[in-house]
């Protein structure tokens, strides 16, 4: 009856890698044009360029299926359109949107590819900013998600007790509820006391089911008064395009007396607000269940708040705080190990290690890290607190800051790898501290194992390669097995199992082609550039391991086929494993 969507959607992760370089390239090309012109101003050449770069940067998006992006960036090209097509002047109001975009499509981007998915409905605010500065139609909310074809006024068998009125009463409530909606929505309009205009649509609204009777038309309004009381619980957050909505509801109230059908896709968009809402109680969690439908996956408060995340400080600005961060953490370790060495106390001693600790405080309150700022912070009044005593007597504060300022470095190492991401970020505490060393320990044997992987893989290659131009010197791939065989061994070790039986594979066949009888040249050729081909696949696997962290398991899929063409299927093909654990 009715389709239960997600907001949250994969994106194809080796299909974004293919062309994220060359997306980020072009992204900063526009970029450098637009403040090129904003320098200039005169030459409207120069936003001609940049439009054709967003018709690129969109296209592109469109291919691999990062709507959202795709769609900031449509608005964008159209917005340099509509300046280009203004010769007369040039608005500041639609320059600045321009900016913020600039700003907005390469965070979003970021965000994206951290997570791994994408929630196109967090770009409608921003693709709505763009439209908005020249006078275009908002987009609603539901504008990524299809509509369905039940409609719950019409096809709902819903029905609530009302009180019968003769018609001129019913008409007089009409005109009372309608103006006390008009006064609540001019003061909306105004952000004059949002919660107290709330209230008093709410209880407008009420009074309206309450009177008419059983059908269509009371639960169109049963919808509209439920979503009303999830704005004014909070539950919604009150935007441009939501009080464009609102409005639309006055208008459904005018034409609620007169025998004009409803609005279908007006009720679609309060369907799907309702679904957002972070507010699921009482009378609005009884109507989804009635209407036979779930809140979405995720709802309105997350996505503010992952906006907000999205819109702070960027991963690779974060990435070279945290580098220098990492490097102070040691220089702090190394200066505490002296510390519990000589074991002297006094205040040039230990101040300048308390100092470089708050320091470090500072910065992760600016990276957002409360929890972890808060500890260094503590620690380093501990630090002033011991000036003059005895620190033998202070061995176990000593030792337990030497595991938090190892804990603390492990998790900016996360961080800086993108193994954390922003929700864990922000979630990140001292509660997590062996969990954490933990896995920074697996990510670091995890990296020098892929570095050693990716040679082999490369000797390999370059042996085959050999092997073949020498007219067949079985002296080039001599060594070929033992190599697989080590590779083969690292990711058994760290639980690389597909990986492990990609290369498994691969070992059966060198050794099975070295030990053959008969030679032939044209066919053994092509069996060794299969090989290559499969080997090119793990290489270009472990690079996307190796950046990313989180690689698409469909790029080993040309590994698998190319040992199953030489007679040797990977066993375990079927267990996908976790790449990284």
């Amino acid at each position: 009856m009715f389709k239960q969507a997600a907001l949250q959607n994969d994106i194809n992760s080796s299909s974004y890698a293919l062309v994220g370089e060359e997306l980020s390239n072009t992204l900063q090309q526009a970029t450098n044009i637009f403040e090129t012109f904003l320098a200039e101003r005169h030459d409207l050449r120069l936003l001609d360029e940049c439009e054709m770069a967003l018709r690129q940067i969109g296209g592109t998006l469109r291919l691999i299926e990062v709507r959202g992006a795709a769609l900031i960036a449509d608005e964008m090209r159209s917005l340099c359109q509509a300046i280009v097509s203004n010769t007369a002047a040039l608005p500041d109001a639609q320059l600045n949107a321009l900016s913020t975009a600039f700003f907005v499509l390469p965070r979003y981007l970021e965000f994206v590819q951290s997570r791994g998915n994408e929630i196109p409905l967090m770009a409608i605010t921003h693709a709505n900013e763009l439209r908005e500065a020249h006078r275009q139609l908002l987009l609603p909310d539901s504008y990524f998600c299809k509509n369905d074809a039940y409609v719950f006024s019409r096809d709902s068998e819903l029905k609530l007790r009302s009180q019968a009125m003769a018609p001129d009463a019913l008409a007089e409530l009409l005109k009372r509820v309608r103006q006390s909606y008009q006064r609540a929505l001019l003061g909306l309009l105004r952000d004059a006391q949002p919660a107290m205009q709330f209230t008093l649509m709410s209880r407008a609204l009420r009074r309206l089911c309450g009177a008419l009777p059983a059908g269509r038309n009371q639960r169109f309004w049963l919808l509209a008064s439920a979503v009303i009381e999830a704005f004014a619980q909070g539950g919604l957050e009150l935007n441009p395009r939501r009080k464009r909505l609102l409005t639309g509801l006055d208008g459904a109230l005018r034409r609620l007396g007169s025998d004009k059908p409803g609005d279908e896709i007006l009720e679609q968009e309060l369907l799907f607000l309702l679904r957002l809402s972070s507010w699921q109680e009482g009378f609005n969690g009884k109507l989804l269940q009635a209407i036979g439908t779930r809140p979405f996956d995720i709802n309105d408060a997350e996505i503010q708040r992952l906006r907000t995340q999205m819109l702070g400080l960027s991963y690779d600005t974060v990435s070279s705080v945290l580098n220098e961060l990492r490097a102070e953490l040691r220089h702090a370790k190394d200066i505490l190990e002296l510390l519990a060495q000589h074991g002297r106390s006094d205040d040039e001693e230990i101040r300048p290690l308390s100092e470089l600790l708050q320091q470090g405080a500072d910065v992760l309150l600016v990276l957002n890290l409360p929890s972890l700022s808060e500890v260094l912070g503590r620690y380093a009044g501990v630090l002033l607190d011991l000036i003059g005593s005895d620190l033998s007597n202070a061995r176990a504060v000593l030792e337990e800051l030497a595991e938090t300022l190892l804990f603390i470095e492990s998790s900016l190492a996360q961080i800086d790898r993108r193994k954390l991401n922003y929700d864990e970020l922000n979630a990140l505490s001292i509660d997590k501290r062996d969990s954490i060393s933990a896995d920074n320990q697996v990510s670091e044997a995890t990296a020098i194992v892929i570095e050693e992987a990716k040679s082999a893989i490369g000797m390999i290659k370059r042996a085959i390669a050999s092997y073949i131009d020498s007219g067949f010197d079985s002296t080039h791939i001599a060594n070929v097995p033992s190599s697989l065989s080590s590779v083969r061994g690292a990711f058994d070790i760290l639980k690389m199992r597909r990986l492990a039986a990609v290369t498994g594979s691969a070992t059966r066949f060198v050794k099975t082609f070295m030990g053959r009888e008969r030679s032939d040249a044209q066919r053994d050729a092509q069996a060794l550039e299969t090989l290559a081909d499969a080997m090119i696949s793990v290489e270009y696997y472990l690079g996307e391991l190796e950046s990313r962290h989180i690689p698409d398991e469909k790029i080993l899929l040309i590994a698998e086929d190319s040992l199953k063409q030489l007679g040797f299927p990977v066993e375990m093909a079927q267990d996908t494993g976790n790449a990284a654990s």
